[in-house]
């Protein structure tokens, strides 16, 4: 593979979530070092604002152009910059251009004491990364009349301390933390995950289409989840499908085994969405992109299929609150697949590298990209690309 080019900036796009776990917003994040140009290509060229889908978007920047729209669309797009840089006189001007344009505005980090923020910063961007808000928040909070953002979240509790601290956005990693006290892997009014890890297993082998009606029939719950997930997130099928008989024959196997591994992540507790299940469809739709986009010549559609379970199967340990080699140990999976998630070897294990520290920060992107040999523009045009279906996934999760 050729030497990868790193001169585009390295983008991170991270979902932000209201206090009942649904997307509400994505973030991006470049660590600041973008220019409206790049920024064109990636909301228009690249697609991301098509894919966004009417969902707004929170992008930090160090700086904003006062022309930044004629860059990007302003609508749906709220600009995150840096509370010292809002509370500049010489910059207030350029505000009130952005504003008139249509971008929403919020400050980045608690502003000086003394400071005041002209009237088109209408929130706050604070990093809770122990899991409470900065000393000073509380004071500045209530002064602003937009939503504010917590970032940093990576824990239930911080989520539940934020929350009741004036926040109503919150961005983290907390759903990827394992579970605990999952018991049987059983949620409330759901399937267990044990059938649908026999299902899975059966798909796996080609067992015959009677075993697996059998064992749909067994779970009432369990043929409502495939039947509305298979008719509300599209594949393009002419016709709506209305029995899970009918969802076998018309899917086909490949699909149904995708399905299935989503219906592991989707049921939801107390009337919630799953944190999990939507990202764990993003890890997917990004490992299958990364290989069709950039994999060794030649790849078989199984190769394809292994890059999305390795996405779908590497937040095992989060939603079964078990050790990853132990969830793992239920399915018959390919050497490689498990190479790939236990020890991050092989060409996939490259990828998952890639797409687990994108959850992260540009900073820790960029190594991994190295890492695989990938060029960072496509690796941007790869996730503008595919976070269109984790957004759809999460709509119809809610």
């Amino acid at each position: 593979m050729n030497t990868a080019d790193m001169t585009f900036p390295l983008v991170t796009l991270q979902p932000v979530v209201n206090a009942r776990h649904g997307w509400v917003a994505l973030s991006l994040d470049t660590g600041g070092g973008i220019d409206a140009a790049a920024l064109g290509r990636i909301f228009c060229e690249f697609g991301l604002y098509d894919s966004l889908d009417g969902l707004p978007c929170v992008v930090a920047l160090d700086d904003a152009p006062a022309d930044l729209g004629e860059f990007i669309p302003a609508r749906d797009i709220i600009l995150r910059l840096p509370a010292a840089r809002c509370a500049d006189a010489d910059f207030a001007d350029t505000l009130l251009r952005l504003q008139r344009d249509g971008f929403r505005l919020i400050a980045d980090g608690l502003p000086s004491v003394g400071t005041r923020l002209p009237p088109p910063i209408t929130g706050l961007a604070l990093a809770c990364d122990d899991g409470s808000p900065p000393a000073g928040a509380g004071e500045w909070l209530p002064r602003l009349p937009g939503l504010h953002l917590a970032l940093g979240v990576d824990s239930t509790d911080a989520l539940a301390h934020c929350s009741g601290a004036n926040f109503q956005w919150f961005a983290g990693n907390y759903p990827l933390r394992p579970a605990t006290g999952t018991g049987a892997g059983q949620s409330p009014g759901g399937p267990s995950v044990a059938l649908l890890l026999k299902l899975l297993t059966l798909v796996a082998q080609d067992a015959e289409t009677r075993e697996i009606e059998a064992i749909l029939k067994q779970d009432p719950h369990l043929s409502y989840q495939l039947l509305r997930l298979v008719n509300s997130v599209s594949f393009a099928l002419t016709q709506k499908i209305t029995t899970f008989g009918q969802a076998l024959q018309l899917l086909g196997r490949r699909q149904l085994q995708r399905w299935l591994q989503l219906l592991l992540y989707a049921n939801p507790v107390a009337g919630r969405p799953s944190p999990l299940l939507p990202r764990a469809a993003l890890r997917a739709a990004l490992m299958e992109a990364l290989l069709r986009h950039a994999g060794p010549t030649g790849d078989s559609g199984e190769m394809i299929d292994r890059a999305f379970m390795a996405g779908m199967f590497s937040l095992l340990d989060a939603l079964l609150g078990m050790p990853l080699a132990e969830a793992l140990g239920q399915l018959n999976l390919a050497d490689d697949l498990m190479a790939a998630l236990l020890a991050r070897e092989g060409w996939l294990g490259q990828l998952l590298d890639v797409v687990t520290a994108a959850e992260h920060s540009p900073a820790e992107l960029g190594p991994a990209l190295a890492g695989a040999g990938l060029d960072s523009a496509v690796w941007a045009e790869t996730l503008a690309q595919s976070c269109r279906w984790a957004i759809q996934v999460s709509r119809e999760s809610v």
